[in-house]
């Protein structure tokens, strides 16, 4: 089996992130588009720094083409759309307080990080958890002293939310940066102590903080809570799923809690999810109509593409799957390995010329267990 070594990175390289991208040839099947390193540009005056790896121009998305979803101007969100977007603050680090309109599925990659929500919780993150933030107004703080906090987001289109008469709006780009240049940022002090609420000892699953809004409008925080992996038959895997909504753009008033289909995460709609691969385990071989965000949280896993050739990613690295037909290896006889997914529903692609195999599967149920 041939693997790729296009773009891996350099043990001197620090400051990119390497992203594979995956497309269709004209017949249907999958093929790499891309396999690079995008910079992350500094900000903030040099105190923090990311990029965007992929945007898509609406949701459900638009598989078709070969445009690069990173060169589409996007701000802290993309209206109508969704954006994959990789950031790392730097010690002592606050971010301004800001709500965007979408729902946003985070994961920490490296160091110690606070969320901040404007309703005064404060909660301490590590690596590994994840975050659920729907349309909440929060703000980032990076605790350490010394080490940099790096984050993946994942942000979809929600509908605007109206509590108690008011209508809760996004924050103008244009007022986060005056924050930043005019140096008003509200210290992480005047926040609660910063608190892992029922966290255990031991972990077995994945820890997973759920963010909403009280009656007046504040964020503040519906749960804290260990999500357990659970078996995958389809998948031959074993995974957690941390959320769904059941359409996109996503309701963010509506309680859409994945417990309704514990287990599954179909394409249709949004699913936020961590796959396990045991080790020298391969999953099944899967085509979806969706486009699938993914970032290798531990191990090294092989993206098997269904000429049979693969792709070697390490942790760090970023797959855009864009709605094609592919398998995970992990490679390691010893070490699991863990696999961020952010599943957005896509439009349906079409190759007359295509055998049944490569074309996306039919929309199945919301209790498919897939």
């Amino acid at each position: 089996m041939k693997r790729s070594s296009t773009g891996r990175p350099d043990a001197t390289v620090t400051d990119t992130i390497r992203r594979v991208v995956t497309t269709h040839d004209p017949n249907g099947k999958t093929i790499l588009l891309t396999d690079d390193r995008i910079p992350l540009p500094a900000f903030a005056g040099g105190k923090a720094k990311g990029a965007v790896l992929w945007t898509t121009g609406t949701v459900p998305a638009d598989n078709i083409g070969d445009v690069q979803g990173e060169k589409r101007a996007a701000g802290m969100s993309l209206k109508g759309g969704s954006v994959l977007r990789i950031t790392e603050f730097g010690p002592g680090f606050v971010s301004p307080m800001h709500r965007t309109l979408s729902i946003d599925y985070a994961v920490v990659l490296s160091g110690m990080l606070d969320l901040l929500l404007d309703g005064g919780e404060a909660v301490k993150l590590r690596p590994g958890d994840a975050v659920i933030q729907r349309g909440t107004s929060h703000a980032w703080h990076n605790p350490s002293a010394d080490q940099p906090c790096r984050i993946m987001i994942a942000m979809i289109e929600a509908h605007p939310i109206t509590i108690a008469g008011k209508r809760l709006r996004q924050t103008p780009t244009w007022r986060m940066i005056a924050s930043v240049l005019a140096g008003t940022l509200r210290r992480a002090s005047t926040y609660n102590v910063a608190k892992e609420k029922g966290r255990p000892l031991v972990a077995t699953g994945i820890w997973r903080v759920l963010t909403g809004h009280d009656a007046s409008g504040k964020a503040v925080v519906l749960s804290e809570q260990e999500i357990d992996s659970l078996p995958c038959p389809a998948l031959n895997a074993t995974r957690a799923v941390l959320w769904k909504t059941e359409r996109v753009p996503a309701d963010n008033k509506n309680d859409e809690n994945p417990a309704r289909a514990v287990g599954s995460a179909s394409p249709y709609g949004s699913a936020f999810s961590i796959i396990e691969l045991t080790p020298a385990s391969l999953t099944k071989t899967r085509v979806d109509p969706s486009i699938d965000y993914c970032v290798v949280l531990s191990g090294e896993a092989e993206l098997i593409l269904d000429d049979g050739n693969g792709v070697l990613l390490s942790a760090g690295d970023v797959a855009v799957l864009r709605g094609t037909r592919q398998a995970w290896r992990n490679p390691s006889p010893n070490t699991s390995c863990h696999i961020a997914v952010c599943t957005i529903e896509a439009r349906k692609p079409a190759y007359p010329n295509a055998p049944a195999k490569h074309q996306t599967s039919q929309k199945p149920s919301m209790s498919d267990p897939a």
